[in-house]
């Protein structure tokens, strides 16, 4: 499954970029593997629900989290809390770099937590 949700976010990434989005070859790709395995469209779906929740987040919201983080980073000041004011930092900053960030944590998140379900089938 692991190996699914990253050709669909592969996927994703692709049709946001603007040199893939007008590609015939391309659009005949993603739809011969779409057509491969059901898996395949629930996971590109999954990240396309995830991609619309991102878009959904408030520049209230970002400044929010980005004191919150500041205000726990200066009491504790954490590599961690460190990290996450760099990412809220470029996650206001830049557009395009919401979606590569948030997919990156998605990624990373889903990776840790299949990793840790996968020890308890082994």
């Amino acid at each position: 499954m692991q190996h699914i949700d990253e050709q669909a976010l592969s996927w994703l990434l692709k049709h946001h970029d603007p040199k893939h989005q007008n590609d015939a070859r391309s659009q005949s790709a993603f739809r011969a593997w779409l057509s491969i395995d059901p898996q395949h469209q629930a996971a590109f779906l999954r990240w396309k629900l995830e991609w619309e929740a991102m878009d959904g987040i408030s520049q209230e919201q970002l400044t929010n989290l980005r004191a919150t983080s500041r205000q726990a980073a200066a009491g504790q000041g954490t590599w961690r809390q460190r990290v996450l004011n760099r990412c809220v930092d470029l996650w206001s900053a830049n557009p395009a770099l919401r979606f590569a960030l948030g997919g990156a944590v998605c990624l990373l998140l889903g990776v840790a937590f299949l990793g840790s379900v996968g020890s308890y089938f082994l």
